[in-house]
């Protein structure tokens, strides 16, 4: 077009999780670490788990089976326990406090992983994923237990979505995917769509030395902390918005452009209609 500039390309900013893929890799990720007793467990860790939502049991739990050979866990009740307790504490805390504080907990739970080590394990938890069945698994702390946990398996990329993300790059747009995806899983994800890495943002741990800590960097990928996190790093509104919820309104309404809604989620789609926005079903 006249007075296009490449140094200053149009900006197309995404979702990930639900949007761009069928399924949540943060959850699955987490689902895969706390199955395989992969955290860096020590006492800063464990403090990390709030006592409201199962740290002590979970901890209990976890002690009495840790120093058993890992052959023989999965026949012990208390490996069960210790299971359902820590993924209970994550369905409990977007419960109790919303999904932003939530979504900031996966992210601190990789306390101790170098980043380039945790992005290797993200790939190989949601390459097995790719080949699961979507399902549902339902997480008991006994065999016939009640109050079993749902949780969702199986991750399914989304050809149509994949074709989008490769035309805007082929057309010289600057795309960006922006989610509250722990950044190691946000990594290992978008590799099938060819993102640059430099351009996937998602919630990010303070370095602590060469690993990362339970520190998390702000602004939160989710609400005005999207918005915030596309003016700080192109420093202008994107002209491409595609939102997946009502947690994607800010960015859409940061800026004019294209505004694409999926639809959904039914707050989403009444703000779309009030606002002109187009809607995807």
């Amino acid at each position: 077009a006249p007075g296009y500039n490449p140094d200053k390309p149009p900006v197309a900013v995404l979702p990930w999780s639900d949007a761009l893929v069928v399924g949540d890799p943060a959850e699955l990720v987490f689902l895969r670490l706390t199955t395989e007793v992969k955290f860096r467990f020590n006492d800063a860790w464990w403090e990390m788990v709030p006592i409201a939502y199962g740290r002590q049991p979970a901890r209990a739990a976890y002690e009495h089976f840790i120093q058993l050979s890992s052959s023989v866990w999965r026949s012990q009740p208390d490996y069960h326990h210790y299971r359902k307790a820590v993924l209970e504490s994550y369905v409990g805390l977007c419960r109790g406090v919303g999904r932003r504080e939530c979504r900031q907990y996966l992210m601190r739970l990789w306390a101790g992983w170098k980043e380039e080590a945790a992005v290797d394990y993200a790939r190989q938890v949601i390459e097995e994923e790719k080949g699961r069945p979507a399902g549902v698994e339902w997480v008991r702390a006994e065999e016939g237990g009640e109050g079993a946990l749902r949780v969702r398996r199986g991750l399914r990329l989304i050809p149509e979505m994949r074709d989008l993300a490769a035309k805007l790059r082929a057309a010289g747009v600057d795309v960006w995917v922006v989610d509250d995806l722990p950044q190691p899983v946000l990594l290992a994800a978008a590799v099938d769509y060819g993102i640059d890495p430099s351009r996937i943002v998602g919630v990010r741990a303070a370095p602590d030395g060469s690993r990362l800590s339970a520190s998390v960097l702000k602004p939160i990928p989710t609400r005005g902390g999207k918005a915030e996190i596309v003016q700080s790093s192109v420093g202008r509104h994107a002209d491409f918005v595609l939102g997946r919820d009502s947690a994607d309104v800010e960015l859409l309404s940061y800026g004019d452009g294209l505004r694409i809604v999926l639809s959904g989620d039914p707050e989403l789609v009444a703000k779309a209609r009030e606002k002109g926005w187009l809607i995807q079903p």
